[in-house]
């Protein structure tokens, strides 16, 4: 008896400590990674949100979970993962997502079985190997191009056979939804857990960035997309994705709380119970708590000292139709659910053209599911500046027409009008075709534009003549401006402190200088004393200029273009001089100043010299447009560049406007590329890469964007004969703005983008943290559209494309002329508004006026700078990361003066940053101190990141060091970017060194990449036989697609007897043989002669 008493013991014994055990196994580690603070107040509250989410969980499951939240970016410890069950990301991503440097180290953890959870912006990755990643660890991502982010309201469909889901009660939130993810092919093994239908308004893509629409998107209209989905590895761990989380108040919804716990837990391997996990509902204090940014309150009393743009936002705005619009029109469908009111809006599209006749053709509002004609509706009120807004009838009381068809019902204005509405109750939707009335375009001239615009809110609209006579009051033009959301618009400075400014720059105080111009073409001599430079002080840090000092006027800056301050040094572009001004005692006043250029032509004229600015790599960059004809030294001799050319604007080989490098003291000039008509202002990034706009010749809808690919030739005229686009010639491009360019022609470097008809103006590259959706790209103003734009990029092949975002545009004020935009060192942006009627034909109308706007995320207060003492080692290299270039100036001039010895260690250790714009800066800075490039090179040309060996080739190149050896190196590069850079270096290497090596690159060009073309051809200047000869014995072949290529872009002499064999081959289609003649036009002698002959003779 006694020993079975024991042995039961014994047993129960076993049974408690296997329980124990158990207990203790399912016992599950959750580890939240929430990245640094980005938008404003409440949203993308990452940590926040996580500490929110680890506490509900906690509530919850009790001890059945441990947590960590490592907030505040990714986490530094070396093993932050040790023992999770799961891995949270909620962050920022895309291209700076923290994961994309990190695959291994989460990869360690995913191939034991660790779960993987990604929210909101931590879905996006860059396409390759970070999306390969996501898509294998948790099914799918967000890719750039293919999905989309708009802010919607989307109803919840939910997979109730999925655990995820249980207990969730279905709900609607408003939300950034990102939808169409890439997901696995035939989203293999890919389980839905919450799907929606997006209407129509978020598929248009006008709330997404980029801006939409993509024909994918919008065509897929009515189909549900999967929001929230999940995976289970083979390896046993799982796997999620949630788009949402985008605004921190909806963590408030019980039914959406409730599903993100549940996925969260479960990614964890945590049974959910049938009723989900319980959590109290949190109230607002628990909301507003562990926020980045303080809650925008009552404690802002100054609204008239500070302004903000507070309008309404359109839920529909139509493209600029015109009678090029297919149809002279446009459709509107829009949801108009839980609205009480109807604003029906036609504005002129800012171009000062009258006859702007508009109809709002078959208008109707879906009222359960029944459709009312508007016309049934009597207006509460109507406005329109010409004519009468008509029921049935145009303004002008004709018969309404569109595109010549009679239209059987619909409503008749004339821009600038609005229709106000009372919406029936349980309105659904409106419809309507929104286009350009006969009346209008019947009439000779240039003919009518206008946007249709649909509000739900009073929408402020200003009302506006033809012309656009008048103009609006400061805070007035505030109110009408658009801005992208997210953001929010303040007036820093407007008249009487400031007129008419042309160039803006902002010193490391955030000090705003700018140039601002009276005396102009009409108007030179209305100010005797001379055009000024004004310093815009923001004294208290509320973001509004407190006052205005004048640094220096004179008659000898009038009608400045550029600004650009560099310490105690100002540069000052103005008619046909540089000025370099220098206050060596700090009072704001110049002590000193000398000529820096003399420029041939451009005096009172919008295409001569514009403004200057620093690179990375200690150099100025700058340029001129097509009135300026060449550049001298201050004692008046034409400079000689660094290829040998006299720097003028003869075809010998440089033509129109220019763009250009030299050393901080005007030396070792550097033509980097030519034939542009206005390139207003260039501009570098870290990586040093220049970026500028350009103009067309006026109304050709031909603006464009560049990249400028060094010693490329941008195609405003002929090569070889200097003729203009207008001229004939074979192979002629079938649209007018790309044959403005040239661009069906051999050895023309294509362009970014064509924006279209304006007058383009400041350009900058944005490298700052405050708005990181903006991270890396090119932020640009285009004066005659009214518009501050950005340009997403992505690269393609050996070049990039490139779309078009707007930031601050014009709205109801069209006199809004944004003139420049500058980086301050919070990472704001400062845009100068030059304000006046109309653009171009060198006029200027309004002489009293101009502002400048500081964009800030929404809910972001004050304008605070950061204070840091450049004289120390750590200040230096902290202001070396300041996204303001003079910031960055005095870094690079404080870090050199210091020396190698004493700021080597504190530059490697950024360079091994995880931010590559940092690294790339610390490259720069620690390789152009005495003795260090070859080190910095060696360490550039092995990184993982291709803009990083870009770096490591154009240091190369500007050191001398061993150039020869690291493009040898690098030619079979994986990356066309890295090899066209390669390319490029070979135009400065002598023939013996480069043929082999071009050969090695021109048979890696894939037939269809013009920028590699380019590139390629651009390296073969002046050596084009030796290297095509190299190309033809290395296996090179005139027959293949990108055999082909290399022939009719090189200009060797073996080429004109291929390109006559190409046009004579019978597989040579008949459409083709045109652009093979073209080539020949850049041939001459016999070759040329005997080619074409035996064309004739076949």
């Amino acid at each position: 008896m006694k020993t079975h008493i024991t042995i039961r013991a014994l047993i129960s014994a076993v049974i408690l400590i296997s329980g124990s055990l158990a207990f203790a196994e399912s016992k599950k580690k959750i580890v939240f990674v929430a990245g640094n603070r980005s938008h404003g107040w409440g949203a993308h509250e990452f940590n926040a949100g996580s500490l929110l989410m680890e506490a509900h969980l906690k509530e919850s499951l009790g001890d059945k979970i441990e947590t960590v939240v490592h907030k505040n970016g990714w986490p530094k410890a070396s093993n932050p993962f040790d023992g999770a069950d799961a891995i949270v990301l909620f962050m920022d991503g895309g291209g700076g997502h923290p994961i994309n440097r990190n695959l291994d180290q989460v990869k360690k953890e995913i191939d034991r079985g660790c779960g993987l959870m990604c929210m909101h912006y931590a879905v996006e990755v860059p396409a390759g190997n970070s999306g390969k990643a996501l898509q294998q660890w948790i099914g799918g991502y967000y890719e750039t191009g293919w999905s989309i982010n708009p802010h919607w309201v989307a109803a919840s469909k939910l997979n109730k056979k999925h655990p995820v889901t249980r207990g969730v009660q279905d709900f609607k939130v408003k939300d950034e939804w990102y939808f169409n993810m890439r997901f696995r092919e035939g989203k293999k093994d890919v389980t839905s857990i919450l799907d929606a239908v997006p209407d129509d308004v978020a598929r248009s893509g006008r709330s997404s960035w980029p801006r939409g629409p993509k024909k994918h998107i919008v065509e897929a209209s009515g189909r549900a997309e999967t929001l929230c989905w999940s995976v289970e590895r083979e390896d046993g761990g799982r796997g999620v994705g949630f788009t949402g989380a985008h605004f921190h108040a909806n963590f408030g919804d019980d039914g959406y709380r409730k599903l993100v716990l549940n996925a969260v837990a479960w990614t964890a391997g945590v049974t959910i119970p049938e009723k989900g996990l319980v959590s109290h509902r949190p109230d607002e204090a628990e909301l507003d708590a562990n926020q980045d940014f303080k809650k925008p309150g009552n404690q802002k009393k100054k609204v008239a000292a500070k302004p903000k743009s507070t309008k309404a936002k359109a839920k529909f705005t139509s493209k600029t139709i015109s009678r090029e619009t297919p149809n002279h029109s446009v459709s509107a469908d829009i949801d108009v659910r839980g609205a009480n009111k109807l604003y029906l809006v036609v504005d002129d599209a800012g171009d000062g053209y009258g006859a702007d006749w508009a109809d709002w053709a078959e208008p109707r509002i879906t009222v359960k599911g029944k459709e009312t004609k508007l016309t049934d509706l009597k207006w509460k009120s109507a406005r329109v500046d010409w004519g009468q807004a008509r029921v049935g009838k145009n303004a002008g009381g004709g018969n309404l027409k569109i595109n010549g068809k009679d239209i059987s019902y619909g409503i008749g204005v004339h821009a600038n009008s609005v229709l106000e509405y009372d919406l029936p109750k349980g309105a659904e939707r409106f419809k309507a075709t929104c286009g350009l009335d006969n009346g209008g375009t019947d009439q000779p001239g240039q003919g009518p534009t206008v946007r249709f615009k649909v509000y739900t809110e009073k929408p402020k609209i200003a009302s506006r003549k033809s012309g656009g006579s008048g103009g609006l009051e400061p805070t007035e033009s505030l109110d009408l401006l658009e801005v992208a959301d997210g953001m929010t618009a303040e007036l820093f400075a407007s008249e009487p402190m400031i007129l008419s400014p042309s160039s803006i720059d902002i010193d490391h105080k955030g000090r705003v200088w700018v140039a601002e111009i009276v005396n102009y073409r009409g108007h030179n001599g209305k100010r005797p004393e001379g055009d000024r430079i004004l310093i815009l002080e923001d004294a208290n840090g509320d973001g509004l200029a407190d006052n205005a000092k004048t640094f220096y006027q004179g008659r000898d800056i009038d009608s400045p273009h550029g600004i650009c301050v560099l310490g105690d040094k100002i540069i000052v572009s103005a008619g046909e001089q540089v000025l370099l001004f220098t206050d060596k005692n700090g009072d704001d006043k110049p002590d000193e100043k000398k000529v820096l250029f003399n420029v041939v032509g451009g005096k009172q004229h919008d295409h001569g010299i514009h403004a200057f600015c620093f690179g990375p790599d200690g150099k100025l960059y700058f340029n001129f447009g097509n009135a300026s004809r060449g550049l001298k030294t201050p004692d008046g001799k034409v400079i000689v560049d660094k290829m040998g050319n006299e720097v003028m604007a003869d075809r010998k080989p440089y033509q129109q406007g220019m763009v250009f490098r030299c050393d901080l003291d005007g030396s070792n000039v550097e033509t980097l590329g030519w034939n542009f008509r206005n390139n207003w202002e260039a501009t570098v990034d870290s990586f040093g890469s220049v970026w500028q706009s350009d103009n067309d010749d006026d109304g050709n809808r031909g603006v464009r964007i560049n990249y400028v690919m060094e010693y490329g030739n941008y195609g405003y005229r002929d090569e070889f004969t200097g003729k203009g686009w207008r001229d004939k010639r074979s192979n002629i491009e079938k649209e007018i703005p790309l044959r403005h360019w040239h661009l069906n022609d051999p050895g023309v470097v294509p362009n970014l983008i064509q924006t279209g008809a304006g007058s383009p103006t400041g350009i900058i590259v944005y490298e700052g943290k405050m708005f990181p959706s903006l991270l890396h790209q090119i932020i640009h103003c285009d004066a005659g559209p009214n518009v501050c734009r950005a340009y997403p990029r992505k690269n393609s092949g050996a070049g990039y494309s490139a779309e078009m975002f707007p930031l601050l545009s014009g709205g109801g004020d069209r006199w809004y002329r944004p003139s420049d935009v500058a980086v301050a060192p919070d990472g704001s942006l400062i845009v100068a508004d030059w304000y006046d009627p109309g653009v171009g034909g060198h006029g200027m109308r309004d002489l009293d006026r101009g502002r400048i706007f500081r964009l800030t995320p929404e809910g972001h207060d004050g304008y605070k700078i950061p204070k840091l003492n450049l004289k120390t080692l750590s200040g230096a290299i902290e202001a070396l990361k300041s996204p303001n270039f003079e910031m960055r100036y005095l870094a690079w001039t404080s870090l050199h003066s210091m020396g190698r010895g004493k700021t080597e260690a504190a530059l490697l250790k950024m360079m091994g940053s995880g931010d590559k714009i940092y690294r790339a800066r610390a490259a720069w800075c620690l390789g152009k101190m005495d003795g260090a490039g070859k080190m910095v090179i060696e360490k550039l040309k092995k990184d993982n990141d291709s803009d990083l060996r870009i770096v490591a080739i154009r240091l190369s190149r500007q050191l001398g060091h061993d150039v020869v050896g690291l493009v040898s190196d690098l030619a079979k590069d994986k990356n066309a970017q890295v090899r066209r850079e390669c390319a490029i270096a070979l135009r400065e290497m002598d023939t013996k060194s480069a043929a082999g090596i071009w050969a090695q690159l021109a048979l890696q060009h894939d037939g269809s990449d013009r920028w590699y073309l380019e590139a390629v051809g651009i390296g073969a200047e002046g050596k084009w036989n030796e290297c095509f000869d190299a190309w033809v014995k290395a296996g090179g072949k005139w027959s293949s697609p990108s055999g082909r290529d290399i022939v009719w872009r090189s200009r060797s002499k073996y080429t004109p007897a291929l390109l006559a064999k190409i046009v004579k081959d019978s597989s040579t289609k008949e459409d083709e043989k045109a652009r093979y003649m073209r080539a020949f036009d850049f041939h001459t002698g016999p070759e040329k002669d005997a080619a074409l002959q035996s064309i004739l003779l076949d």
